[in-house]
């Protein structure tokens, strides 16, 4: 083992009191953080000293305690005791209380309880933690969650995202209003075709598409986050003749191994991933190529929509060129190499969908976009969020724009979506 390894793995048995554990694995992987830079990771699995039964590969026995390790930032980013069991040696926290384990956190990940991050979510064994803006939430935000057993001892403790920095973010005073961005509002309002799984139908409804509007009403970022990071096509496939070739499918690495070497030198590729031109362009023709061999009679029914640039291949997702705007619609992803552009693996959904063959088709709507949207106004809400923009690299005052109701497109109703 790296002797770089070995001294984090002494310090994660030190601290989580990991006497009657012993190093079963160990790994070093990059990933990328929620600003697309890449991180490299340490992976520790402790197994229990006192296993009685033979332990299958890649399998945890209950009590294992698997242990993330953030190498540039020098902070251990999650622990998991397998089934909530813990042969800990300490207890961290005996009285349960909020104190306890704010305090706890302060050391571990030096921030400022009640500054750089705030309690949001309490119960009986662990609490959750979000950071805010000023009192403004953030997206990506950092999250973190932390959990006990019931005499106190540590049982799962992750963060999720990157607290910015004061010079990541752009403040300003939120002033945007609905009546400004009507048009935008509007566009938003889309109808579409719920499955009710106890009615076995779809129910046709005007929903709200959330998404971010820049305070000065614009742009609009989306909402999810991967999506900010996609290389929009919107092309629609076609083809003279089918392909025959049969093609050869390969087990898709999710997971990015590295060196001990190149992990601790902080080197390889550690910027944003992108596309270039002539790799677009290799992707098309790519995808052309294995839906005329898998799909040969659909021609012109496929569109190339996207394009995500991922640590170890690169997805193009294809929907189906008409429009049809049930909640799911039918996907096929094609995953290539980033380097050879050569097709490692694809993916079909369309076997999904057979659940839902026995439900009723939608109903023909009968309220119109413009009644949905006078009816949808009093449910809309707009509410203010720090949104990390790819353009600028910083956080940026937007306008989260959502509603939890939607309006039946037949009866007119307003009817929460959570209940569809």
């Amino acid at each position: 083992m790296d002797k770089r390894v070995e001294r984090i793995a002494e310090e994660a048995k030190v601290k989580f009191g990991l006497e009657a554990y012993e190093l079963e694995r160990h790994s070093i992987y990059k990933e990328r953080d929620s600003m697309g830079t890449a991180v490299y990771m340490v992976n520790l699995e402790w197994f229990p000293k006192n296993l009685k039964e033979p332990v299958e590969e890649d399998c945890n026995p209950d009590g294992t305690a698997s242990i993330d390790y953030m190498i540039r930032k020098e902070q251990f980013r999650s622990v998991t005791f397998v089934d909530d069991l813990s042969l800990s040696t300490m207890t961290q926290f005996p009285n349960k209380s909020i104190e306890e384990v704010s305090t706890w956190l302060e050391k571990e990940t030096g921030l400022v309880y009640g500054e750089s991050f705030k309690l949001t979510k309490s119960s009986t064994n662990g609490f959750q933690f979000e950071s805010d803006i000023d009192g403004i939430s953030l997206s990506p935000s950092c999250i973190i969650n932390v959990e006990f057993d019931e005499v106190g001892k540590l049982i799962s403790y992750h963060t999720y995202g990157e607290i910015p920095s004061e010079n990541q973010v752009e403040k300003s005073v939120f002033t945007l209003t609905l009546e400004e961005i009507e048009p935008l509002v509007k566009k938003q309002l889309q109808l579409v075709k719920f499955p009710s799984e106890e009615k076995k139908c779809f129910v046709p409804v005007y929903a709200m598409e959330e998404v971010f509007i820049t305070v000065d009403g614009t742009r609009m970022i989306p909402f999810l986050e991967h999506e900010r990071t996609e290389v929009k096509t919107d092309i629609v496939i076609e083809w003279l003749e089918p392909l025959t070739e049969e093609i050869a499918r390969e087990e898709i690495e999710f997971l990015s191994e590295v060196t001990a070497d190149v992990a601790f030198g902080n080197t390889g590729t550690l910027g944003k991933l992108t596309l270039s031109d002539q790799q677009i362009e290799q992707c098309k023709v790519i995808v052309t190529d294995v839906l005329r061999t898998e799909l040969p009679d659909d021609s012109g029914m496929w569109k190339l929509v996207k394009l995500q640039c991922q640590e170890n291949f690169i997805e193009a997702h294809c929907k189906m060129s008409y429009e049809n705007s049930t909640l799911f619609n039918r996907k096929f992803v094609v995953f290539i190499h980033p380097e050879k552009m050569s097709v490692l693996n694809f993916m079909d959904n369309g076997s999904f969908f057979e659940i839902f063959d026995t439900f009723t088709p939608a109903d023909k709507e009968v309220v119109t976009h413009d009644e949905a949207f006078e009816k949808m106004l009093p449910y809309i809400s707009l509410d203010p969020t720090y949104v990390y923009d790819l353009a600028s690299g910083k956080y940026i005052l937007c306008g989260l724009l959502d509603a939890a109701e939607g309006v039946n497109a037949v009866t007119g109703e307003i009817i929460a979506l959570g209940d569809i």
